[in-house]
């Protein structure tokens, strides 16, 4: 028990001072400003979008589609009202730009005057594609910018889904008129082929001489028109190939102005990355010969607070000399009464007085001196420090700012290089264009050739029945009329049943228009914002807690024993700030769970892994503060900042710098951020395993660090010689 008695009295002093028992639950509260009031004011946030002001701008004239009027931005603007998911606000085009620029909307989406009209071009030789504008004010706010511009993105899919439904619409619709066409046309080949039997029963003299003209016809004009129906489709395709091509060119040309756009943005960052060089050069100049004056200054003021403390003991001197000489003269004087009435003496005792008064100011006026000299010596000092991380802060900025100036070099470079070649490109898709609208309009011209020929096929039919020379021939020819009229008649009453049976209802229509859905899986999705981010805010909480409770309560020393042996006061440090963490982690814990609500997979584990976070981050400012005192302060804070930047705590780790992601398994602020993600979220208990390993090893390290500097600076307590009997 002798190992915890520093503990235990300095327990019973700190019990014995309110004030000190107030700092030290004042100090335990510390992490709920962070992990309540940060992670309470960002639990939510998008779950109060409807709350975001964007402004909505319908420009939209309306256009004809098929003989049907059509206004797609109404229709737009009609979607939106009945969105509640932002605060949407149907102003005009000028309050629309006067609330962006005195920041009053986030976001502006305009709808143009032909977007209608471009719709509508679907039919068209040249259709355009419809396009709505959008601007996000991210000068006012990064993230309102971004969340409005991920779901302008839904809104426009949306609408894209629903043309692309009206065009399948109206696709159907042609498939209507398609099947009763084609009803038509077998209801004719019927009747023909009556005809073409009572032909054959009438001609029977005639049938054998035009058999075999008739039957080449006939195979001649079906071959005509399955070649006329390829050349259509042929004609079709070159169409859409036209189409593409043309889209194709005009891509290429805005990509060729982009590129031209962001190479001369390049140049601009290089002269910029060029001036940041010239001027992180100089003020680095500037700071070196900042250091170099503060250096000797600082010489000058030791040489005068040395000759100052010199100065101050030799008046001291003489002011005590010149005292004692004023009190002689004044003991002379009453001892010997006719001495008053010397006029000599009395000058001489006046003079005396005199010196001893002047010696006195001149001994106090030195000690100011001196106080001053040695308070403007400390402040050199302080300066000079500055001065030197003022330098090494500028080396850093400039090998920082020379990579950045490499870098602007090259991709001006590499963009100056991609601007050349892609001229080509441009130059080519224009030609792919050109020979697609020749190859089309060659295709149109084959496609009227061939339903000429066609025509002419059925121009030969009727001159075989004009040689009528014998009626077996033209009972040949009628007879095969018959049975071709038939067949004719037959498939075209089955394409006719065919194109009928096709449905065409909301659901096809539905499916044929989006035939694809996203099916989210909601097993690994949290609820709300602050489960994400409550790992990061715990972490900083306990971290800022241990830091704060360094500056008040003292790592080296005891309150209740000066000279108490080095194992005791690491017992009893370490005790205190063991129970600083523990109270503090309990805190946090309930608050999160039991006030603010925070579901987590196991209490009783995120209680337990909470005490030991705090442990570990108490352990490591106990360790710095010890072994370095004020530097170790200053060390943490190093080390907390380096934690925020690379524990990967608010962005994944791949898109942490490289610097940061070098830092990142060598912080126990890593292992902290993971573990209360599994205990928090995905109840990954292998992996909380390796966390909680991490952790202990940080902590024991700490430790050892604390042991070492009570070991080899704390005197171990001396031991009283014991007597010696002596035998009489």
């Amino acid at each position: 028990m002798k190992l915890f008695q520093v503990f235990m009295q300095d327990l019973k002093k700190f019990f014995k001072q309110p004030m000190l028992i107030i700092t030290f639950v004042a100090v335990a509260c510390v992490p709920i400003l962070y992990s309540g009031f940060l992670l309470k004011g960002t639990w939510d946030p998008y779950g109060k979008l409807e709350n975001l002001p964007i402004a909505v701008v319908n420009l939209d004239k309306g256009a004809t589609y098929q003989g049907e009027p059509m206004n797609v931005g109404k229709e737009f603007v009609d979607e939106l009202k009945k969105n509640p998911k932002f605060a949407w606000k149907f102003v005009t085009q000028e309050e629309a730009e006067n609330g962006m620029i005195n920041n009053h909307y986030y976001a502006m989406i305009t709808i143009p005057q032909n977007f209608s009209t471009d719709a509508a071009s679907l039919t068209n030789d040249h259709p355009n594609q419809s396009t709505i504008e959008y601007e996000s004010n991210s000068y006012y706010n990064f993230i309102a910018g971004q969340i409005s511009e991920n779901a302008t993105k839904e809104l426009q899919n949306q609408l894209s889904d629903n043309l692309t439904e009206a065009y399948t619409r109206s696709i159907f619709n042609q498939f209507s008129k398609l099947s009763n066409g084609l009803q038509t046309a077998g209801d004719g080949a019927t009747d023909l082929d009556k005809g073409a039997v009572q032909l054959r029963d009438g001609l029977t003299v005639v049938t054998k001489n035009l058999s075999t003209l008739s039957l080449g016809a006939l195979k001649l004009q079906e071959s005509i028109k399955l070649l006329h129906k390829g050349s259509t489709q042929l004609a079709k395709g070159t169409a859409d190939l036209s189409k593409g091509a043309h889209d194709l060119a005009n891509g290429t040309q805005k990509l060729a102005s982009a590129g031209h756009q962001l190479e001369k943005g390049a140049s601009d960052a290089k002269t910029g990355s060029d001036a940041l060089v010239k001027g992180i050069q100089s003020s680095k100049q500037g700071a070196d010969q900042l250091t170099a004056g503060l250096t000797s200054s600082l010489e000058g003021s030791k040489q005068l607070e040395s000759g100052l403390t010199i100065s101050h003991a030799s008046s001291k001197e003489l002011a005590e000399g010149t005292a004692q000489v004023a009190g002689g003269l004044q003991q002379l004087k009453t001892t010997h009464p006719e001495l008053a009435l010397d006029p000599a003496f009395q000058k001489l005792l006046a003079a005396s007085l005199a010196v001893s008064t002047g010696a006195t100011k001149l001994s106090e006026g030195q000690s100011q001196l001196l106080s001053g000299s040695q308070t403007l010596s400390a402040g050199q000092k302080q300066l000079l420090t500055g001065s030197q991380k003022l330098s090494r802060g500028n080396s850093q900025l400039l090998q920082g700012a020379t990579k950045l100036q490499v870098g602007q070099q090259q991709l001006a470079s590499g963009l100056h290089q991609y601007n050349t070649k892609f001229a080509d490109i441009v130059t080519g898709s224009q030609k792919l264009a050109q020979g697609a609208r020749q190859a089309n309009t060659g295709a149109s011209k084959l496609n009227t050739g061939l339903g000429q020929l066609l025509a002419g096929s059925g121009s030969l039919g009727t001159g075989t029945q004009k040689l009528t020379t014998g009626a077996h021939k033209l009972e040949v020819g009628a007879s095969k009329l018959s049975n071709g009229s038939g067949e004719l008649a037959s498939k075209l009453n089955d394409a006719a049943d065919r194109t009928a049976d096709f449905k065409a209802d909301d659901q096809t229509i539905k499916m044929l228009s989006t035939p694809v859905s996203i099916q989210a899986n909601d097993d690994r999705h949290i609820s709300a914002y602050g489960y994400g981010i409550a790992p990061y805010f715990i972490s900083l909480a306990l971290f800022a807690g241990s830091l704060v409770f360094t500056t008040v309560f003292s790592a080296r020393t005891s309150t209740s024993q000066k000279d108490a042996s080095g194992w005791k006061l690491f017992v009893s440090k370490t005790l205190t700030f063991g129970l600083m963490s523990f109270a503090q982690a309990m805190i946090v814990s309930t608050l999160l769970v039991y006030v603010l609500g925070l579901q987590v997979q196991n209490i009783p584990l995120f209680y337990c892994f909470t005490a030991l976070v705090a442990f570990t981050f108490m352990f490591f400012c106990q360790a710095m503060v010890t072994l370095f005192d004020q530097v170790g302060r200053f060390i943490i804070l190093l080390v907390m900042i380096f934690q925020l930047a690379s524990s990967a705590g608010t962005f994944p780790y791949e898109l942490l710098p490289g610097w940061a992601k070098v830092l990142h398994p060598w912080l126990p602020m890593t292992y902290s951020i993971r573990g209360f993600r599994d205990v928090i979220s995905s109840a990954n208990y292998g992996d909380l395993q390796g966390n909680i390993n991490h952790l202990l090893i940080f902590l024991i390290i700490f430790l050892i660090l604390t042991i070492g500097y009570f070991y080899f600076n704390r005197p171990k307590p001396k031991r009283k010689p014991a007597r010696r009997l002596v035998k009489v």
